[in-house]
């Protein structure tokens, strides 16, 4: 290729690759005129006192978080407490907020940074809403995907897009988005430790139970009293851990008592004793993703006051709910004979 040749060359790919650059800027950048270190919302941080409602919608979902005196509460979950460090820093992070860099204006590429509207189908995005005594909305922001990649002070960002605009944004600062009820609140609401654990025992609703002690007070090991004859457990674990159940338990969602039915015919009932006297007696159900769970605490006639303090002080703390729980904890406290043993081989099997 000759000198004029190849400069010709040259100068057709640097022409191809600006334009593709443009092009791809393009896509997810817009022209906009404003200062990039402006913050999204001007005067929020001075309104915090005014602020009596925060909403967070995604598509499946509205949680609505109220002030209640000096504390919050989810008014949609009968007044579950909100923990209040949580609602500082959903306040905290929004007003603190600053446009960082201009994103895309087209709403086919909104999904892309999960700015979409929450009505949407399959949305990834989440709006979140404050709104003052009056009603009036003080902020709403559609709030998208993390960005950890930032240089700046927060070294974090989010990109947003305000309702009704169509410009998307990537904003810097630490911005919580708590979109679970278990999110909003303390989640710890009961604490048995495992190694209190005397005994376990598991009533299916068919009849079948499943009744477990620990071999010595002070081991790991628990043993199945009804043990059928001729069988092995294949996985110590698996009953080992059944008196982990109440251990550090949290919760995933939340209702009022008598919200969640509990038919018969699809209700465990198990129980949990503990060497020092403490019984729970805790009723489960397994509906759609969620394990429901409900919990009632008694103590012997002959168990110190401390234990019959602790009894009495979990009932003022449970009785009014009824619990979404961990999948991990609900196995824990619904275990099967069956479901713990080697499987019977078969005559084939045996003779060869």
């Amino acid at each position: 290729m000759n000198p004029k040749s190849f400069l010709g060359f040259l100068a057709v790919t640097v022409v191809i690759v600006v334009a593709a650059a443009v092009s791809i800027s393009a896509r997810y950048s817009a022209a906009v005129s404003v200062d990039l270190n402006e913050v999204v919302y001007p005067g929020l941080a001075d309104k915090f006192g005014d602020v009596v409602e925060i909403q967070v919608q995604d598509k499946d979902k509205t949680l609505t978080v109220k002030r209640d005196g000096d504390g919050w509460v989810l008014a949609d979950r009968s007044n579950y407490v909100a923990d209040s460090e949580v609602v500082r820093q959903v306040l905290v992070g929004l007003a603190e907020l600053r446009l960082r860099e201009a994103k895309t204006e087209k709403k086919d590429l909104f999904p892309k940074l999960a700015v979409e509207d929450v009505t949407e189908k399959d949305a990834k995005s989440g709006l979140l809403t404050i709104k003052d005594k009056s009603g009036q909305v003080l902020a709403s922001l559609i709030v998208g995907k993390e960005n950890s990649d930032l240089a700046g002070g927060a070294d974090v960002g989010r990109y947003i897009r305000k309702p009704n605009e169509q410009q998307a944004w990537l904003a810097e600062g630490r911005l919580v988005m708590p979109g679970a009820v278990k999110d909003w609140v303390s989640p710890q609401f009961l604490d048995v430790s495992s190694k209190r654990i005397d005994t376990v025992v598991v009533a299916q609703p068919d009849g079948l139970v499943m009744d477990v002690k620990r071999e010595k007070k002070d081991g790991e090991k628990f043993v199945i009293n009804n043990m059928p004859e001729g069988r092995k457990i294949e996985y110590q674990s698996d009953i080992d851990n059944m008196g982990d159940g109440l251990d550090k338990l949290e919760l995933e969602e939340v209702r009022a008592a008598g919200k969640i039915e509990f038919p018969a015919d699809k209700t465990i009932s198990t129980r949990l004793k503990t060497y020092d006297g403490l019984t729970m007696d805790v009723k489960l159900l397994e509906k759609g993703d969620d394990f429901w769970a409900t919990f009632v605490a008694s103590a012997a006639a002959d168990a110190d006051d401390k234990v019959k303090k602790e009894a009495a002080d979990i009932n003022a703390t449970v009785s009014k709910w009824v619990y979404a729980i961990p999948a991990h904890k609900y196995r824990y406290m619904t275990r099967k004979v069956e479901d713990v043993l080697e499987q019977p081989k078969k005559e084939e099997e045996k003779k060869n």
